[in-house]
């Protein structure tokens, strides 16, 4: 299986190259005079298994059209199967509409990379678990489950751990995270105004006195729940706070909110990549899960 990294995370794509023993394709990333896109991929690829390996995160059109483009110049250049390793898919909390005039945008990526040379899409831990029915193409849905759960057995001690959910949405996701622990599932109740997008914490069910509480969610995107969170839980007499997520798209001042509030530590893992990260974020590597995934189509 050969590797091509687009140019959102050129880290991520280099690891899973090394877990698979060989080297990410050269190519050439760049733009025209006029801001369009050019990419020229330098090695051959004709017969051959290639993998693109892309995050749809920030610049999220611009990675989007990378991506499509890799996909077209390996067809033409005579690849032979086509694989997508979306680690962030850019585009996924958009899954449903909320208002008349919108969008379902999730629908709208999945139908441009199943319209691709793109033979089966590996996606990690999407908001809707429904969203890889989107896709006109094979997909395997990976989660980091197993990867947060292994830290969190290794890093706290798991008799004074409560795990928790942020909100009533994630509240399934949290509690499959509490079982593989075996700790109890405490829950907050949260309030956002939808014109803003601010959260406000206003209670927890469950008890949290003296616990280190895990809060488990797919992604962290304002920062404002893991704040509102940590503060409530401090407040209810948690010792400890720490917010796992699979996605830190981190945007605007979360990284800053984080260093000024009462959270331990924000854990996510390098499927958006954070060439600068505060001293409260830690980030674990998902590239063994997708070389993983790989190997079985090798």
């Amino acid at each position: 299986m050969k590797i091509i990294s687009g140019s959102s995370n050129y880290p991520l794509a280099a690891a899973i190259a090394k877990q698979l023993q060989n080297q990410p394709l050269q190519v050439d990333l760049s733009h025209f005079g006029n801001g369009e896109k050019r990419v020229w991929i330098q090695d051959r690829v004709r017969g051959e298994n290639v993998a693109i390996i892309q995050s749809f995160s920030d610049p999220a059109d611009e990675n989007l059209v990378e991506f499509l483009l890799l996909a077209d110049a390996l067809e033409r250049m005579g690849a032979r199967h086509v694989n997508a390793i979306i680690p962030w898919m850019g585009y996924s909390l958009q899954d449903k509409v909320f208002r008349d005039g919108e969008p379902i945008a999730a629908k709208v990526v999945a139908d441009l990379i199943s319209n691709a040379y793109i033979k089966r899409a590996f996606l990690l831990d999407l908001h809707n678990t429904s969203t890889p029915g989107f896709f006109a193409i094979p997909t395997q849905h990976l989660t980091a489950l197993d990867i947060f759960v292994d830290y969190a057995r290794q890093h706290f001690s798991i008799d004074q751990v409560a795990a928790a959910s942020p909100d009533f949405g994630g509240l399934k996701r949290a509690r499959v995270f509490a079982n593989n622990l075996k700790v109890d599932l405490v829950n907050i109740d949260k309030i956002r105004n939808l014109k803003t997008g601010d959260v406000t914490a206003v209670s927890v069910h469950g008890e949290v006195k003296d616990k280190i509480v895990l809060l488990f969610d797919d992604c962290i995107q304002s920062g404002s729940t893991v704040v509102e969170s940590a503060e409530l839980l401090k407040k209810e007499g948690a010792k400890e706070v720490h917010f796992f997520a699979t996605h830190g798209p981190l945007v605007n001042t979360a990284t800053a909110k984080f260093e000024q509030s009462q959270v331990d530590s924000v854990i996510v893992t390098n499927s958006i990549e954070h060439p600068q990260q505060g001293s409260k974020i830690k980030v674990v590597d998902i590239s063994p899960l997708f070389a993983q995934a790989l190997q079985d189509w090798i």
